[in-house]
């Protein structure tokens, strides 16, 4: 399966955007975001006059996420390590 990113939108707000499913409107919401065939997905991107639609698929999409997630805590624990340290030193 496949997600539908708007390249319009996401560059302008800044947010990765996505089109929900039955191509009813956008979300920037990984859980409203609608999951498509790649032969739909592929349709919709051929008719897509503006051709700011790009495909993007799950598996990727899922990946990244873990990556940010991993380095958010990661640099989470490292300021509350720093922190910490700070504080017995004083």
């Amino acid at each position: 399966m496949v997600y539908l990113m708007d390249l319009e939108r996401s560059i302008y707000s800044g947010m990765v955007t996505y089109w929900k499913e039955n191509q009813r409107r956008y979300t920037t919401n990984l859980q409203r975001a609608g999951l498509y065939s790649p032969e739909e997905a592929n349709d919709i991107v051929e008719k897509n006059v503006d051709k700011r639609t790009v495909i993007i698929d799950e598996e990727v999409v899922l990946n990244v996420r873990g990556d940010l997630r991993s380095s958010i805590l990661t640099k989470s624990i490292q300021k509350n390590y720093e922190s910490l340290n700070k504080m017995e030193d004083e």
